[in-house]
């Protein structure tokens, strides 16, 4: 596959929480699930990430702010899209959709963009979201 043939990354998944509070977490506690030890600008460093209408960002120990994107839509409860400026993918979008689904929520993550980008870029992120969304899965879960 060339650099030109790349598609956007498409995830998706399913949660056991109404759409309210699927966004709760994804969006308003994204420093409480989000894999920041290996999924982050700082590594060990950072201790937490946040999304804001405005920007998405991590914060280290220290107060330095690392931003990773600015935010083009923010429709709570349903959708968000962002721009992905990390490192050499500078230039990609992310698009979050939150939809109603029987006693849940599905959550439709798209990661697009990738005109300038490298195969192996691709790769790394098209199995990296798998791990991130996974542990939003296990955020999201109720209390037994």
């Amino acid at each position: 596959m060339n650099v030109d043939a790349l598609y956007a990354i498409r995830k998706d998944v399913f949660v056991r929480a109404p759409v309210e509070r699927a966004w709760t977490m994804f969006a308003e506690r994204l420093g409480d699930w989000w894999p920041l030890a290996t999924h982050s600008l700082g590594g060990e460093r950072a201790e937490t990430a946040m999304l804001t209408p405005e920007r998405i960002y991590e914060r280290w120990a220290d107060g330095t702010e690392r931003t990773w994107g600015q935010v083009l839509v923010w429709e709570p409860p349903h959708r968000v899209v962002f721009t992905w400026e990390v490192g050499e993918d500078s230039g990609n979008e992310i698009e979050v959709v939150l939809v109603p689904e029987g006693e849940g929520t599905r959550v439709e993550l798209e990661h697009r963009g990738w005109e300038s980008g490298t195969r192996e870029s691709w790769e790394s992120y098209d199995g990296g979201w798998a791990q991130v969304l996974a542990r939003f899965v296990d955020s999201v879960r109720e209390p037994e």
